[in-house]
């Protein structure tokens, strides 16, 4: 794999690390930035030793969002639809990644920054972290995601307020109305995410991953269907040694050992 300039990435045990590596810019979705990060959300979800991904910022600032020296230069409709659809595509794999994506908000996350969190499994932010869907602010709408994901999170009257203010709010505010899933001291921050990502890590693959992709699916499908692929998925995990393994090891009275088989 090439070096890359705009994150670090790094593996730790089972765990995928990146820092988004612009601080100089508040870690904005620049090209090369968004380039990289797929490729390195790509290299671990296709990496067998890695069970989790945790996705942070460096310095104060998780992400301030979109590159607004690159809005500045303008867009024709057709030009600018194009290059929108393209980094859909692109970003969008962190949705797509069979394995659970959990972001580390340690300061601002705000635009498409915060759009960026919402597109993670789970999202954990420091004490000192803010959150702001910061769109209107520039006369644009949200986007990466942001109207879907930000709803099914808080109700569609609380992302109304979000979205039309355009406020920030505090991560203890965050947390109360379900976007963060916990908030930490600064200190604590890292280490703490790093041993969630380490146990869902040692966590069954194949049950992770298919969980994963009905959760996701889910707003949009019936009950009925719901429960067929639920009946599909459960067919294929009791097929697996991770099954086997999981139900010794509680009658055992152990702790299980997941291969991803």
């Amino acid at each position: 794999m090439r070096e890359f300039e705009a994150i670090i990435y790094e593996k730790l045990n089972r765990v995928a690390m990146i820092r988004l590596n612009r601080p100089e810019m508040m870690n904005a979705l620049e090209a090369d930035l968004a380039l990289e990060l797929v490729e390195a959300i790509r290299d671990a979800g296709a990496d067998e030793n890695i069970g989790a991904i945790v996705l942070t910022g460096t310095g104060k600032v998780f992400s301030s969002g979109g590159d607004l020296s690159k809005l500045m230069q303008g867009f024709e409709l057709i030009e600018g639809r194009q290059w929108l659809k393209e980094g859909y595509r692109q970003i969008m794999e962190l949705t797509r990644v069979a394995k659970p994506v959990l972001a580390a908000v340690n300061g601002y996350a705000v635009g498409a920054g915060f759009s960026l969190a919402l597109m993670c499994d789970l999202i954990y932010a420091s004490e000192s972290a803010k959150f702001g869907m910061a769109f209107i602010k520039v006369a644009a709408v949200p986007d990466c995601g942001a109207l879907y994901f930000l709803p099914r999170l808080v109700g569609l009257q609380k992302a109304k307020e979000l979205v039309f203010f355009g406020s920030n709010i505090t991560a203890a505010e965050a947390a109360r109305i379900g976007v963060v899933n916990h908030v930490y001291a600064e200190d604590d921050l890292l280490p703490q995410v790093l041993k969630v990502a380490e146990q869902l890590a040692e966590g069954p693959p194949i049950a992770l991953a298919q969980a994963k992709e009905i959760l996701n699916a889910s707003e949009n499908l019936s009950l009925d269907t719901v429960m067929e692929l639920e009946i599909y998925a459960q067919s294929l995990c009791f097929q697996t040694k991770d099954h086997r393994e999981g139900v010794m090891a509680f009658l055992e009275k152990r702790k299980p050992e997941f291969k991803g088989k």
